[in-house]
């Protein structure tokens, strides 16, 4: 683990050194997420999930493109749209699990 001192300067940046780049294998472009944790905040990188629609169902298929045309957005969107919802549902539903 990492640690940084912000500055408020009214602008947030986090620079990281090289070596801390290489150590935690950030590339430009990656994108986190964001959380507030025990009075600082957690960026948790985005993994990349390749996804083979090749043998998906034409039904599948023809559902994704449709969405994409009525939203306006691409299919790749209305993919990772899906899988965010999916996964923030799962993690709701793990967390109220541990409540019990």
């Amino acid at each position: 683990m990492i640690t940084k001192t912000i500055e408020p300067t009214g602008d947030v940046c986090v620079k990281f050194t090289d070596e801390e780049l290489e150590k935690l294998g950030i590339k430009e472009g990656d994108k986190f997420s964001i959380k507030e944790e025990d009075g600082g905040i957690l960026l948790q990188k985005f993994t990349t999930l390749d996804i083979d629609i090749s043998e998906w169902d034409r039904e599948i298929l023809e559902n994704l493109i449709h969405q994409s045309c009525e939203k306006d957005i691409s299919v790749n969107q209305v993919i990772s749209d899906i899988l965010e919802t999916y996964i923030k549902e799962d993690e709701e539903g793990l967390n109220s699990h541990e409540d019990r």
